[in-house]
C-alpha cells in the first residue's frame, strides 16, 4: 500500500479500496474514504505523516464498510471531521443498518456481521449535498453519483475526480461476479454523468486511476445491461428472485460462497428486477404464497 502522487497536492493511497488524499499548502489534508479497518488506516496515516500531511477531514463517498472502516481510528487519532451525503450518513453512524438491509430487515446473524459488511460506527459532522463546498480552505465539487448505493458522491478537486464505486476499472469488473448496485436507473445515469465531466484524472475505488475512462464506462454499462437482458430472457416463465439468482450464478460460473456474498448478489438481482418492473418489462404476482416475476 503506497501513496501515489497524481498532481501537486493530490494523491491516491493504493489499497484494496483506493483512498484519496488532498493536501492544502498548510499540510492539512482531506482523505476520501478510509479503507476497511484500522490496519489500513494505520498504514494510510503513516504514509501521510511521511509526506508531512495532517489528516483533518474525511469525506466518505458512501457507507459501505470498505470505505468507512478506518473512520473511527483516524478520527480518534487526529480529530478529523467526517463528511458524507445525507442518505449515507445514517449508515455511517449506525453501520448495523447495512446487514439489516441486506437480510431484508431481520436481525443479522454472526456471519452477516463481519468486517466486510459491518464497520465500526463514526459520527458524521456535516452532510454534503451535491455542489461546491470549501473544506480546509480547499474548493471542492461534490458530484452526485448514486446507483451503487443510494446517495453515493464523488469528490472533484483541481481536475481530479475521486469517483467511489460509480464505476470499476474494466480489468477488475469480471472478478466481481454480479456487480453490486441498488438502483440501476441511477447507476446508468451516473455513468452518463461521468462521461460529461471534464476531468484530467479519474480515480475509482477499485482499479487504476486514468485520464480516459470512456472504455471503462462503456464496459460497465454493457456488463450490467447484458446481465439485465439475461435475467429478462428467463422471465418467460414466472420465477422467484432467488431462482433467478441461482441461474445467474450458474450462467456466470460464480459461487455465492457465504451468506454475505449471497445477499449482496441477491440485492443486485433485485435491483435488476426493480429496473425491469419500472421499465414496464416485468411484472409480479403472488402464487401459492410465492412472489413471482414474469415478463
Amino acid at each position: 500500500m503506497t501513496l501515489t502522487k497524481i498532481r501537486d497536492g493530490v494523491y491516491v493511497f493504493k489499497a484494496p479500496t483506493n483512498i484519496g488524499v488532498i493536501a492544502a499548502d498548510t499540510g492539512e489534508a482531506i482523505v476520501i474514504d478510509s479503507g476497511i479497518d484500522e490496519s489500513v488506516a494505520r498504514k494510510l496515516m503513516r504514509e501521510a505523516e511521511n509526506e508531512g500531511f495532517h489528516i483533518k477531514a474525511i469525506i466518505n463517498t458512501h457507507s459501505h464498510a470498505d470505505h468507512i472502516g478506518g473512520n473511527p481510528f483516524i478520527a480518534a487519532r487526529t480529530g478529523a471531521v467526517v463528511y458524507a451525503s445525507p442518505l449515507e450518513a445514517p449508515f455511517i453512524e449506525t453501520p448495523l443498518f447495512e446487514p439489516f438491509m441486506l437480510t431484508g430487515g431481520a436481525a443479522p446473524w454472526k456471519e452477516m456481521c463481519n468486517k466486510f459488511l459491518l464497520a465500526k460506527p463514526s459520527n458524521v459532522s456535516e452532510k454534503l449535498p451535491a455542489g461546491p463546498v470549501t473544506i480546509l480552505g480547499l474548493p471542492l465539487e461534490i458530484v452526485a453519483l448514486p446507483g451503487h448505493s443510494a446517495d453515493q458522491i464523488g469528490v472533484l478537486y483541481n481536475g481530479v475526480l475521486f469517483a467511489g464505486d460509480a464505476y470499476i476499472s474494466g480489468n477488475l469488473l469480471e472478478k466481481h461476479g454480479i456487480p453490486y448496485n441498488v438502483d440501476i436507473q441511477a447507476y446508468l445515469a451516473s455513468l452518463e454523468m461521468l462521461g460529461t465531466l471534464e476531468c484530467e484524472w479519474y480515480v475509482p475505488s477499485h482499479g487504476e486511476h486514468s485520464r480516459d475512462i470512456t472504455s471503462d464506462i462503456g464496459y460497465n454499462r454493457s456488463k450490467v445491461i447484458n446481465l439485465i437482458e439475461q435475467v429478462e430472457s428467463w422471465l418467460s416463465q414466472p420465477m422467484e428472485a432467488e431462482e433467478l439468482l441461482a441461474k445467474l450464478c450458474s450462467h456466470l460460473a460464480v459461487t455465492a460462497a457465504n451468506p454475505g456474498i449471497f445477499f449482496l448478489y441477491r440485492t443486485a438481482v433485485m435491483a435488476f428486477l426493480s429496473y425491469l418492473y419500472e421499465q414496464g418489462r416485468a411484472k409480479t404476482m403472488i402464487q401459492e404464497n410465492r412472489l413471482l416475476w414474469y415478463r
